[in-house]
């Protein structure tokens, strides 16, 4: 019944988005793009640029596949990523059960997410991110390691992130070189046949990233704003970048802040013993990344769904849960509620990111300083 509702809330709050957030959005055009032409016959990096992993074509296809526009190609679309947002609510309240923990909240967390980010939940492709932690969680509570080093070698293959989660199933040394086994193994299905028909093409989807700016949303962009050092938003690689004293500074920063916090993380988790805690370290090793990452797209906060609701106990779990859900909120406030308000360096839209940004990083804190089973 809740996945149901999810279902109908998600398809129905999607269908009034405004034009430029469905027939005008520009990652619609590129997943139906890209959708199109492997139906022609054409071979991705070579043929036709592709920004993401070859693993995201399992999204783009089917739709293609079943439908004849573009208005039907986004209807398809966005009822394919609704139904894989009810499975990872299923597959949530499942671990939450293998984890002895009562169910209902932790579904009820992933649906109220997934209901707030509606703008973003399904004409983006990250709910098969979603569903590839919502599925290692399940499998590792079950003590099925592998087949969550499987989920998340398919996650990985779609955007690159869920190799993060990898680390606290690592903790098991027993299973560890046999699990990265078949987590490489799933990553070659998918990246040797794109590196031997793409070459070169590969790598430069790689690269295009790598020079992007400082975007908009990010938590540097944030800080920069607050600070006066913003004088401009620019459209640049897909996405608004900020310009300004500081900017460059910050991206350039970006990688090794990144690395910075990711070590935290990976410290802290392994002082108190709880890389075999899951659902907690790959949520604080994910949200490690977004906060020191240049960009930070409002689907991103999708990625969390399935782990947020599962990374604590008793009290701490209704207090993680609430902090993410208000995260989740003011996502959808920035984008695209305000959205124009950002982009024009005006009240509200600048005190809303700061505040969302704020709330992921007092989430990042929680889930490293909360005690082990509290």
């Amino acid at each position: 019944m809740l996945g149901g509702f999810l279902y109908w809330q998600l398809l129905s709050r999607s269908a009034g988005l405004a034009p430029e957030l469905r027939e005008d959005s520009n990652d619609l055009g590129i997943y139906r793009q890209a959708g199109e032409a492997i139906l022609r016959g054409e071979i991705p990096y070579r043929d036709f640029f592709l920004e993401y992993p070859p693993g995201s074509l399992l999204a783009f296809v089917p739709p293609a596949l079943l439908s004849s526009s573009k208005a039907s190609y986004i209807d398809v679309f966005s009822s394919e990523m609704a139904l894989v947002l009810v499975l990872t609510l299923v597959l949530t309240a499942l671990a939450a059960r293998r984890l002895g923990v009562p169910w209902m909240l932790p579904a009820a967390s992933v649906a109220a997410g997934a209901i707030m980010l509606y703008p973003v939940a399904v004409t983006r492709y990250d709910a098969v991110i979603a569903l590839s932690l919502a599925t290692a969680a399940l499998c590792a509570s079950s003590g099925r390691r592998y087949l969550a080093y499987a989920a998340l070698g398919l996650g990985t293959a779609a955007k690159l992130v869920p190799a993060l989660a990898t680390v606290p199933l690592a903790a098991s040394r027993r299973t560890a070189a046999r699990g990265y086994a078949v987590f490489f193994g799933i990553l070659a299905v998918f990246f040797v046949p794109a590196l031997l028909l793409g070459g070169e093409a590969l790598a430069e989807s790689f690269a295009y990233h790598a020079d992007r700016g400082v975007q908009v949303e990010s938590v540097s962009s944030s800080v920069l704003m607050q600070l006066g050092w913003v004088s401009g938003v620019v459209f640049e690689y897909g996405a608004f970048e900020v310009q300004g004293p500081g900017a460059e500074l910050a991206g350039d920063l970006s990688l090794p802040v990144t690395g910075i916090l990711l070590l935290v993380t990976a410290f802290v988790a392994y002082r108190r013993g709880g890389f075999g805690a899951f659902p907690r370290y790959a949520a604080a090793l994910i949200l490690a990344f977004m906060l020191g990452s240049k960009v930070l797209s409002p689907q991103y906060v999708v990625w969390l769904l399935p782990l947020v609701p599962l990374s604590a106990g008793g009290a701490s779990r209704l207090a993680v849960s609430v902090v993410y859900l208000a995260a989740c909120y003011l996502t959808s406030q920035v984008f695209p509620a305000h959205y124009g308000d950002l982009l024009n360096l005006r009240f509200p839209g600048p005190e809303l990111l700061l505040a969302r940004n704020l709330l992921l990083v007092l989430l990042w804190c929680l889930l490293l300083l909360l005690p082990d089973g509290a």
